[in-house]
């Protein structure tokens, strides 16, 4: 009987140790990770889970591209039509949403060309178009460059055109926009929690906020083993349940950086 009790208590401590092993590739964006989202919920999630992530943090386009080459077993991004084209395509099944912030526009405090009370975010671009004033853009097609260009779709503007002049573009993460912007007394377009956790703000300050378009959502997208035979997506899936679960939520909600709220939830 104690034989039978010993090799019960072994074959559980090994699948528990199994279990602790466990280990998933996030493919996400910049933006996440560099609020410090991270290294807050991963934890969480592991003590409930016993999974652990490491994140692979870049532009939406970039870690698209990274999951569509095998490379990581779960895809959190902000891009509704790269989303799409991701599932299409076979490499998920479904989008989760998981929260949501704002995208805003800032700018230096002295305001320059007074667009602080426009109230649609594609009139201020219209009046820095008209004016040919500093804007700096990500240039690297992330979530944040997509709904830039969105909005200047609205307008009918393609401030590509202008590359190099008055419109900058660096190609690179939020932070190096931003720092790039602060140096140059331009104004930019980025997420809100990004601008939060920002530590060189300098003069800097938000601008637009709040209109109803600069709804900013992420989504999980648990990478299909159809087309990844080693995708973790069982793993993944677990992940983006939590997520979407009553203490992933809450977790989600109690994240903040200068006592203010980063994420929000629907």
């Amino acid at each position: 009987m104690c034989k039978i009790i010993l090799v019960i208590l072994s074959i559980y401590s090994i699948t528990s140790l199994l279990k602790s092993e466990t280990s998933v590739i996030i493919q996400s964006t910049t933006s996440t990770k560099n609020s410090g989202f991270y290294s807050y919920i991963l934890p969480l999630i592991y003590e409930d889970l016993k999974i652990k992530a490491k994140v692979v943090a870049l532009g939406t386009g970039a870690a698209i591209r990274n999951s569509m080459n095998c490379d990581g077993d779960l895809l959190i991004v902000h891009s509704p039509i790269q989303e799409k084209k991701f599932i299409l395509h076979g490499y998920a099944k479904k989008s989760n949403y998981i929260m949501h912030n704002h995208f805003v526009i800032i700018g230096p405090k002295s305001d320059p060309l007074k667009i602080k009370n426009i109230k649609k975010p594609e009139y201020a671009l219209k009046k820095i178009f008209d004016y040919k004033y500093l804007f700096v853009s990500r240039g690297d097609k992330s979530g944040t460059h997509d709904k830039e260009m969105s909005l200047w779709g609205i307008i009918n503007i393609n401030p590509e055109l202008h590359s190099g002049s008055w419109y900058l573009e660096t190609g690179t993460g939020m932070g190096a926009t931003i720092n790039t912007a602060v140096g140059l007394g331009a104004y930019t377009f980025t997420d809100k929690a990004s601008w939060i956790s920002f530590r060189n703000k300098y003069d800097f300050d938000i601008l637009i906020d709040g209109d109803k378009s600069l709804i900013n959502k992420y989504s999980a997208l648990a990478i299909s083993k159809d087309k990844c035979p080693s995708a973790k997506e069982n793993e993944s899936q677990e992940i983006i349940d939590w997520f979407l679960s009553e203490n992933g939520k809450r977790s989600i909600l109690n994240f903040k950086k200068n006592q203010k709220q980063l994420f929000f939830i629907e």
